[in-house]
């Protein structure tokens, strides 16, 4: 009998510890994890009926409001060549007038956009030199406020008039006018 008893104590009981550490870790995450809540909720039928009284709405007429027009304010005028509508970009003629150029329309070649100011605009759908040379400066302007306050020291002034000239394959003349250009603005 001690045999069994012995046996019985050894398997048995620490079996049973088991299964009830098992029982209570279970209860316990269950009521951790749980999010329903439990309420007494009274039922509609039992509540009693109020009765308010609706008074008429009376309202005076209300003039309608006039607005003064805003002032306009023009913005000052750049003059930019005009694009010419030209079958592809020259990346020859690019690297032969003293540019790197990475790919056809690589908006970094405009003096005063990196590769960050080149990431925004063409995540706002402006990819070509002709698409940026159709940009007016508030336009541009825009694009970079989007962007955050790390791009507030950029002046898309004289960028357009880059532009339009790298559309047009005109690469010497864009060489020529970068030479003048400090960060893309005039010396």
């Amino acid at each position: 009998m001690s045999t069994l008893m012995s046996w019985l104590a050894c398997h048995w009981f620490p079996l049973l510890l088991g299964a009830l550490a098992g029982w209570l870790l279970n209860k316990w995450l269950c009521k951790c994890t749980s999010k329903t809540v439990h309420t007494h909720v009274q039922p509609v039928a039992a509540a009693a009926p109020v009765a308010r009284a609706v008074e008429p709405v009376v309202s005076a007429p209300v003039a309608p409001v006039v607005r003064a027009p805003e002032p306009v304010v023009s913005a000052p005028v750049v003059s930019t060549p005009k694009v010419e509508t030209v079958a592809a970009i020259d990346l020859k003629a690019a690297r032969a007038a003293g540019f790197t150029i990475k790919h056809a329309d690589d908006l970094t070649v405009v003096e005063g956009i990196g590769p960050k100011i080149n990431e925004l605009f063409n995540n706002a759908g402006v990819r070509t030199f002709a698409q940026l040379a159709a940009q007016t400066v508030p336009q541009m302007q825009k694009v970079l406020d989007d962007g955050g306050s790390r791009f507030r020291i950029a002046n898309p002034a004289t960028w357009a008039q880059q532009s339009a000239l790298a559309a047009a394959n005109k690469w010497a003349e864009l060489k020529k006018l970068q030479d003048e250009l400090s960060g893309g603005l005039r010396k």
